[in-house]
């Protein structure tokens, strides 16, 4: 039987490798906001 619910043992404490893709993942959709605003 294989659980998926084993994340909450790890609230807070984030992999880098998962911070910089968020960090990622949000800095290109604000500059992806930002060149279409421009656009109009």
């Amino acid at each position: 039987m294989v659980t998926f619910g084993n994340k909450r043992r790890r609230k807070c404490n984030m992999n880098t490798l998962e911070v910089l893709t968020l960090v990622l993942i949000i800095f290109a959709a604000l500059t992806y906001i930002d060149n279409h605003q421009k656009r109009k």
